[in-house]
């Protein structure tokens, strides 16, 4: 076959290409184990970043994607130093590729040819006419866009890589797993909820690393307002867009659950959650806005937002937790 582009939609949530890759990949009864997780928050001190709980597991425990990891040892040992069979092979038979290549010699990328950055990225079809593969990442000013590079860009990127760190080198292979059928577990929503507000950890099979989680962890972001007006540089625009996502899929975990009268409707409650969400949505402008301007003046502005943003979010949390108490009470 000559050319094979897999179907790829438009992701949900995309901070980090994991979570891009995921929605956009994922069948529709995934929703509510999607629904049951992405509450948490944590911040990681060695990598410096905010994510979702279980941030490196998602792909690899997810129930709805099939998920398998060769080392570059195996993958040589097959197909040689060459990536052409591992892709056609892997497309052909339905599976996505998730591995780490260096943006430097990928054209489609603001680092091509000027700065070094191992990154994941998504391979989600190949043209052999055209000499191309079809890719997906965060290329977009962090947006997670779809994508076409050289099949040479692409051998370039992954094999220059130092084997320095196993994780760099693995390839991946992705496949959606159709009707899956889980539940909705009001108790694991209520006890992240509230893990969520009271900053409580999260404990992990292995831990890597020291983390903050919940509220805490969001309070850092007050200290990187600081000293960005110190210095005049710019802000980490993810943590902003992160925290929009996340009212995003609590606006929707909401609708689920009305739909499916697990919680009563209640229309001014829904109103409330999509306000939320609309409000962290502006802050993320202003982010991206100052980020362009340097404009000091506006971190005030940002910090004011967020605490606001934060007030509210408490109290809409608060009442969502409460009114899930009351369906586990019934049941």
């Amino acid at each position: 076959m000559a050319k094979n582009v897999l179907k790829l939609g438009d992701p949900v949530i995309s901070t980090y290409t994991s979570y891009g890759t995921l929605t956009s990949v994922m069948h529709e009864d995934l929703w509510p184990w999607i629904f049951n997780n992405f509450i948490q928050i944590r911040y990681a001190h060695e990598w410096g970043i905010f994510s979702f709980d279980s941030h490196q597991f998602l792909l690899s425990t997810c129930p709805g994607i099939s998920f398998y990891n060769l080392p570059q040892e195996i993958v040589i040992s097959k197909w040689g130093t060459s990536l052409k069979q591992v892709i056609t092979e892997a497309i052909d038979m339905g599976y996505y590729l998730y591995i780490y290549a260096d943006r430097y010699y990928i054209a489609c990328t603001d680092y091509y040819q000027k700065e070094h950055l191992m990154h994941e990225l998504l391979v989600y079809g190949y043209d052999l006419d055209q000499n191309l593969i079809y890719i997906a990442d965060n290329l977009d000013d962090g947006k997670f866009i779809q994508s076409v590079c050289s099949l040479d860009e692409l051998e370039k990127g992954y094999w220059t890589m130092s084997n320095e760190y196993s994780f760099w080198t693995e390839v991946r292979f992705l496949k959606p797993i159709q009707n899956i059928n889980y539940a909705i577990h009001v108790e694991q929503i209520i006890t992240a909820m509230e893990n969520y507000l009271n900053s409580s950890e999260t404990y992990d099979l292995v831990r890597d690393q020291k983390y903050d989680f919940g509220m805490q962890a969001i309070q850092r972001i007050f200290t990187d307002i600081e000293q960005a007006a110190l210095v005049g540089e710019t802000l980490d625009s993810r943590v902003f867009h992160l925290l929009y996502e996340h009212k995003l899929l609590m606006e929707l975990r909401l609708s689920y659950l009305m739909e499916k009268l697990i919680i009563e409707p209640d229309a001014t409650f829904m109103e409330l959650s999509t306000v939320l969400k609309q409000d962290y949505f502006k802050l993320r402008n202003i982010v991206l806005k100052y980020n362009i301007t340097r404009d000091t003046s506006t971190l005030s502005k940002i910090s004011e937002r967020l605490q606001e943003n934060l007030m509210k979010e408490k109290a809409f949390i608060s009442s969502f937790i409460t009114r899930l108490q009351q369906v586990k009470s019934m049941a």
